[in-house]
């Protein structure tokens, strides 16, 4: 795991902000949306590295090849899906987890981001708000609302000491949350509970 002193530094390090959006590419995961809000941003503000299967919906990948050729996202690199490795070293490079999706049922991606210490930016929509706390490790915002989530990202590009701050608490909300172990040991115990009744 990264360090808070890790996370610091990557924080304040000069240059872009960099964004990671990490989701099969189809259109509930709104990446036409966090597209749209690049676009109202200077180019050089911030990178946004796509991690995702483009092959889950043809025609929506090809939508978001040519939305980012019509909207000259020349700061948008779509590298397809990657193996746990590859794209544990692009969390561990970037800045903030954007995935806007119209629902998700859990959103496990926004607490793998936060393993890395990024803060997410995720919808109001579905279960994101039980990872999510607004302000303090990310930011929900309202579906669809490209323009809400241009302002949530220029605040982090010009603000990098909060930047920092919401990176910790992130960091600090993954550790907090149960893991594996401990969810099967409750699982097992209420199941003997149940059975010697």
């Amino acid at each position: 795991l990264l360090t808070e002193a890790d996370l610091f530094a990557r924080a304040n390090a000069q240059g872009a902000l960099r964004l990671v959006f990490v989701g099969n590419l189809i259109p509930r995961k709104g990446l036409h949306v966090l597209l749209t809000a690049l676009a109202q941003l200077p180019s050089d503000v911030c990178q946004l590295t796509v991690v995702g299967n483009p092959n889950s919906d043809a025609k929506y990948s090809q939508t978001i090849r040519q939305q980012i050729a019509d909207q000259r996202l020349t700061q948008v690199q779509l590298v397809g899906a990657f193996q746990d490795d590859a794209l544990a070293n692009i969390l561990a490079q970037s800045h903030l987890l954007v995935v806007p999706s119209d629902y998700e049922g859990f959103g496990i991606v926004y607490l793998e981001g936060m393993s890395f210490g990024l803060p997410a930016i995720a919808t109001t929509s579905g279960a994101a708000r039980e990872i999510i706390t607004d302000g303090a490790n990310g930011f929900l915002v309202p579906p669809n609302d490209s323009t809400t989530l241009a302002n949530r990202i220029q605040e982090l590009c010009q603000d990098r000491a909060r930047l920092a701050r919401l990176s910790i608490a992130a960091r600090a909300r993954f550790l907090a949350h149960p893991g594996w172990a401990y969810s099967l040991e409750r699982i097992r115990t209420r199941l003997l509970e149940l059975e010697t009744r």
